[in-house]
This record gives C-alpha cells, sequence and structure tokens, in this order.
C-alpha cells in the first residue's frame, strides 16, 4: 500500500513539473519584449507569431449568413449599403446611403420594416453615413450633407432630428458610441485633429480628445483623414484601443485618454503605402496606370499612390483575443483580406490570410463574435461571419 502511494505521489511530482517544464516552454516561445518608455508600455512583437512555430491550424472564416440578394424581393435589394449595426435583441440594422433608408431585419435575417426616405425633413436624408444603437435599443442616423443625428425608436417610430451638430465645421463621423450618459463620435472635426468627440445627451459637443499622428505623408493625411481614420474598440474597462487606416503596424491603448500602451509587430511592409503629389490635378485624373490603387483629389492637388496594408477593422473577442483585419498588396493583380491575432497580454499568434482579392469592409462585432461585414462582389450584401482559430 506504501508503495502505490509512494508511486502515485513520484507521478504527480511528474507531471507537475512536466506542466511547468511546458508553461515555461510555451512562455520562451514568444520572441518579442516589452518596455516602459515616458510611462508607455511598448510590446515589441516579432514577425513570427507564437503559433508559426507550432502545428497550430489558420485562422479562418466560417460564413453563417448573410443580407442581400442580387434578384429577389425588393427589401433584399440594395443600392449601396454604408453601414450595419445590431441591438440587444439581434435584429440587424442595414444603412443604404444611395437609397438614404434604414432596413431591419431579425436575427435570422427576415425583413421588419424600413426609416427613413431621401429628403430634408424630420427623419429623412441626403447622405446617411454612420448609425449605432444606444443602451435603449433606439437608433442613432448621422447624415454627413445635413450634419445633424436623427432618432429612431425600435419600432421604427421617428423620435427625434437634432440641429447642425457644429455649424461652423464638417463632421467626418466613422462610428458612434451611444450610453445613457454621452454619445461619442469617432471622427474627423475639420481644423482638428483630434480622433474622438463627446457630446451630452442632447447632442452638445463637451469636448475632444486624442490626437491623430501622421503615420507617413502629412500633407495627404492631413486632407483626407475624413476618408482614411481608422478602426477602435472600446474595451470593458474603458480603454479604448485604435489603429491607423494606413496600419503602420502598431496598436494603440488609451486609458482615460491618455496613451498608455503601444503594440508593435515587425513587418516586411515597413509603410502602409506610397504616394506622389500633383498640383496639376487635370495631369493627375488622366494618368490611367492600374498601378495606382489611391486616388485623391483636393482644392488644387491630387494624390496618386500604392497602398500596401490598410486596416479594415479591430476588436477585441469575448475570450481576450485581439484582432485586426487587413488588406494587404501582394502584386499588381493580388490583395489579400487577412487577420492579425494577438493574445489578451496582446503577444502576437498568427497571421493568417482569409480571402483573395475580395474586399470586406467591417463594421460590427456582437457580444456573441459574430461579425458584420459589407461585401460588394456582384451586388451589395452584408456578410455575417465568424473566426475559427
Amino acid at each position: 500500500m506504501k508503495n502505490k502511494s509512494y508511486i502515485y505521489s513520484i507521478a504527480l511530482f511528474l507531471s507537475a513539473f512536466i506542466i511547468l517544464i511546458s508553461c515555461g516552454k510555451q512562455k520562451a516561445e514568444w520572441k518579442g519584449s516589452i518596455e516602459e518608455k515616458d510611462g508607455v508600455t511598448i510590446i515589441k512583437n516579432p514577425k513570427e507569431g507564437i503559433w508559426d512555430s507550432k502545428e497550430k491550424g489558420e485562422v479562418t472564416i466560417r460564413i453563417e449568413h448573410q443580407i442581400g440578394q442580387l434578384d429577389g424581393p425588393e427589401e433584399f435589394l440594395f443600392d449601396s449599403i454604408i453601414d450595419a449595426t445590431v441591438n440587444s435583441k439581434g435584429d440587424i440594422y442595414v444603412a443604404d446611403s444611395g437609397l438614404n433608408e434604414i432596413r431591419k431585419f431579425n436575427k435570422d435575417g427576415e425583413y421588419l420594416l424600413t426609416m427613413g426616405r431621401k429628403g430634408q425633413g424630420p427623419g429623412e436624408f441626403q447622405y446617411i453615413s454612420t448609425i449605432a444603437v444606444n443602451s435603449h435599443d433606439d437608433l442613432i442616423v448621422f447624415d454627413t450633407m445635413l450634419r445633424r443625428i436623427s432618432i429612431f425608436s425600435d419600432n421604427g417610430e421617428h423620435i427625434k432630428t437634432t440641429k447642425i451638430l457644429l455649424p461652423d465645421s464638417e463632421i467626418s463621423p466613422s462610428k458612434i458610441f451611444a450610453t445613457n450618459a454621452k454619445n461619442v463620435i469617432f471622427g474627423i472635426i475639420n481644423n482638428s485633429l483630434k480622433l474622438f468627440h463627446e457630446f451630452d445627451r442632447d447632442w452638445n459637443i463637451t469636448e475632444s480628445y486624442i490626437d491623430y499622428e501622421i503615420a507617413d505623408n502629412k500633407e495627404f493625411e492631413e486632407g483626407f483623414l475624413g476618408f482614411f481614420l481608422g478602426h477602435c474598440w472600446f474595451q470593458d474597462n474603458g480603454d479604448i484601443l485604435y489603429t491607423k487606416y494606413f496600419y503602420d503596424n502598431q496598436i494603440f491603448t488609451y486609458n482615460n485618454k491618455e496613451l498608455v500602451k503601444i503594440v508593435r509587430r515587425k513587418s516586411d511592409i515597413k509603410k502602409p503605402y506610397e504616394i506622389q503629389l500633383f498640383h496639376d490635378v487635370k495631369k493627375a485624373m488622366a494618368i490611367k496606370d492600374p498601378e495606382y490603387d489611391l486616388r485623391a483629389f483636393g482644392r488644387g492637388i491630387a494624390f496618386l499612390g500604392k497602398t500596401h496594408q490598410c486596416s479594415v477593422g479591430l476588436y477585441q473577442l469575448s475570450d481576450g483575443h485581439i484582432v485586426n483585419f487587413l488588406y494587404l498588396r501582394r502584386s499588381k493583380d493580388i490583395k489579400e483580406l487577412g487577420v492579425e491575432l494577438y493574445d489578451s497580454e496582446e503577444k502576437f499568434l498568427k497571421y493568417s490570410k482569409l480571402r483573395e482579392n475580395l474586399y470586406y469592409n467591417i463594421r460590427y462585432m456582437d457580444s456573441s463574435d459574430l461579425f458584420y461585414a459589407i461585401e460588394r462582389e456582384e451586388y451589395d450584401k452584408v456578410i455575417m461571419f465568424r473566426l475559427a482559430y
């Protein structure tokens, strides 16, 4: 009996020792570094992820549903989908900027109702650009041309249309985050490089914070930030994750509106884009070289360039993993949609190619880690998918 107890004790000891060795080996697999600089934690990740040295499967997409058809009932035919969001019941709102209306579907994709129409009256639109749902499940709609907010109830009733938010400014919102006490627009207000703009419940601006930092070309980025802002994610603890659209291999974390962490990853792509400046706009517009996939025209200037990599969505999953969706230029003819996956400690795990020559504009992730993306291949639709790894 004593021999059996002795053998059992030895087995337990060896098991615990193997576990400790395995944990130590797992930690040693990460070849990055962490340092502090001016109160900011900088996590430096290598080009290869922790999972690259393991027999670990790729990160893949599992498509579950879609809303939108090539032919079919009118409520499933879209002109130009601009945004999508979800309420607490799983109902899906799809905003169409071409038709200036928002259609509501239940979580199974069944059509429920339509809100809004083209016009300038209350609850009407000239150009819908962004939608969101607040804590009461009211739908918030921003009209870029009219520069105002319209609010609809869960049953589609028009509740309120605000006055022009900032009469002396142009607003280019990318996202709206709404709570009981405040509303936050993630976007650019002219003459300001602040990323976030806080409004009270009556949509009076109270504060702007967090500066945009130029990735490469100051003149280009300052002129066209309304289109190329980036992506952010509000974490449960109040921190904000942010990365630029022209992805420069950095993800930023802000706490109480102050930068506290930068996550970096080594990459073969050193610059997110190449750009040429033209003061002769007609000459620039006449250039048809397919190498240029980036074309931006302003007042008296034009930019032609090549995009090497951009972020098309930044999210934190319920298990703490952070995902950054990227669109990469591999050659003149090949671009790929991929995803960077980081663990909850921001250590790089894996980059995986998801699709080739197919662009997803990823607009929302719900509480079950289901993503909602706009896809325009053949016709406009909203794709709902999960990541598997």
